[in-house]
């Protein structure tokens, strides 16, 4: 390897980094994929060994037989490492409504004033409620999420990048919740916490329904509410003030912008323009 590892970086375990920002490590399986990655200046890169032959000083490089399992390898040592995250006492405030029938994990749990915790709701490690949070009956809060590469990532399509093709990779998710002030969050809803660094983030004011999920690394802004039977994918972005209607499915890595409206049912496969409404025709309108 060029280079060492140090907490300054952050992970990102998209090949090719194609949302890595400076400072990132990325994996890229492949040679043709770099030029998606250098120009967002990864400060390391996990490749092959033809490939890390067009890595340009100053970028560290790490040469590997199959770049991707050997990037989640090294996530796993570090997450065992305590390279995320430093375990501390929980962080209960006095004033918190804590159901007698609610778990609470036994570390690494922030929960601030006049939170109200109700029956059969989980709070994971690594959780921080803010003030006046409330989690309804049978919700969890940093859950681990659903991350796994094998052939079945592949989708059917023969083009989708992954090398773990010998049984399932189980990605652990090292990361942590987030969520700001009076946001509730009702009855057996999930939120996942992240797989790297920064959190899964739900703003201020926010309204989360029954049975609504909340994948790992999503990024919820102030004010938005969201009802039931929704299921938002990993690493999408809901800005502030949204709309999403009963059983609508936010895909991965998708944006939608602040004052956006997501019809009941839709399926978003795209990134929705702030202030327009979406239905399941895909047609945007934009808000009077």
């Amino acid at each position: 390897a060029r280079g060492a590892v140090n907490r300054a970086w952050s992970f990102h375990g998209r090949d090719h980094g194609a949302r890595a920002v400076p400072g990132h490590l990325v994996y890229v399986s492949e040679g043709s994929r770099l030029a998606c990655a250098l120009p967002r200046h990864p400060a390391a890169i996990v490749t092959t060994a033809d490939a890390a032959q067009g890595v340009p000083d100053p970028i560290a490089v790490a040469v590997a037989d199959d770049p991707e399992r050997a990037f989640y390898r090294l996530h796993a040592g570090l997450m065992s490492a305590g390279f995320y995250w430093t375990d501390a006492a929980n962080q209960i405030d006095r004033t918190a409504q804590i159901s007698d029938r609610a778990w609470i994990a036994p570390r690494n749990v922030i929960l601030c004033p006049d939170c109200v915790i109700e029956p059969q709701a989980t709070i994971g490690e690594r959780v921080t409620l803010g003030t006046g949070v409330t989690v309804r009956a049978g919700a969890v809060i940093g859950a681990e999420g659903f991350e796994f590469k094998g052939a079945a990532m592949r989708q059917g399509r023969a083009s989708r990048s992954t090398n773990v093709s010998d049984g399932v990779l189980a990605i652990p998710h090292a990361g942590s919740v987030w969520i700001g002030d009076r946001v509730e969050i009702q009855a057996n809803s999930t939120v996942d916490r992240s797989i790297f660094g920064e959190p899964t983030r739900i703003g201020a004011d926010t309204k989360i329904d029954n049975l609504v999920q909340v994948a790992h690394n999503v990024d919820i802004g102030q004010r938005t509410l969201i009802a039931a039977g929704v299921t938002i994918a990993g690493s999408a972005h809901i800005g502030d003030e949204v709309w999403i209607g009963p059983g609508a499915v936010i895909s991965s890595g998708v944006t939608i912008g602040d004052g956006a409206s997501v019809v009941i049912g839709t399926t978003v496969t795209r990134d929705v323009a702030a202030g327009t409404r979406v239905a399941n025709d895909l047609k945007l309108y934009k808000l009077p």
